[in-house]
């Protein structure tokens, strides 16, 4: 279960922090009102046994030049952080690795992907992947799922591409996303299609 929900976050909000001494951790950092989203990763990552302090996640203000009120949560560091920074990063930057995603990439992984980077217009962000990484998470879903996304830009940031499901699709998408039967209140408004 620990690889589809790792596919899931790491298609999204998740990070792999890099150290130069011992073994890397897990982050994610979300707007303060998804701290209940915070607070079910947390959980499910003690379920599978792995190690999260009990000061996170923690709500405090976010840094860099987008300053919010933000959750923050963080694992201990572990060897398994460390395999799993090998495989989503290259030179520093976060990366698609493609079969291990065709191999562990579910409902579940599609949900919280969603949950991270989607909205309710059907659009899934995908900032930081090159445009052929976008190609293929399209036609990887069109292929799993029957459900072609069209490959958008976000308004005033043509580099920046987005996913969106076709209106004709969302039903579908939106039974896809019933299946794993998880309930994260805070994260419900992503799914009210407009």
């Amino acid at each position: 279960m620990i690889h589809r929900i790792m596919v899931g976050h790491m298609l999204g909000d998740g990070h792999i922090a890099k150290v130069y001494r011992g073994n890397s951790y897990f982050v994610v950092h979300r707007k303060a009102k998804h701290h209940e989203y915070n607070l079910w990763t947390k959980n499910v990552l003690l379920d599978n046994g792995f190690i999260v302090s009990d000061n996170y996640p923690k709500i405090g203000q976010s840094y860099g030049s987008n300053n919010f009120p933000s959750s923050y949560l963080r694992t201990g560091r572990g060897k398994f952080w460390s395999e799993q920074r090998l495989l989503w990063y290259r030179n520093g930057q976060k990366i698609l690795p493609r079969k291990y995603i065709e191999k562990n990439f579910d409902n579940l992984s599609f949900l919280l992907w969603f949950l991270d980077d989607g909205d309710s217009n059907g659009r899934i962000s995908t900032d930081s992947f090159l445009r052929n990484d976008v190609i293929f998470l399209r036609d990887f879903i069109n292929q799993k799922y029957g459900i072609r996304f069209n490959i958008q830009h976000q308004h005033n940031r043509p580099q920046h591409n987005i996913l969106k499901c076709p209106k004709k699709k969302r039903n579908k998408l939106s039974a896809i996303f019933q299946s794993p039967s998880i309930s994260i209140p805070c994260m419900s408004y992503k799914l009210n299609w407009t």
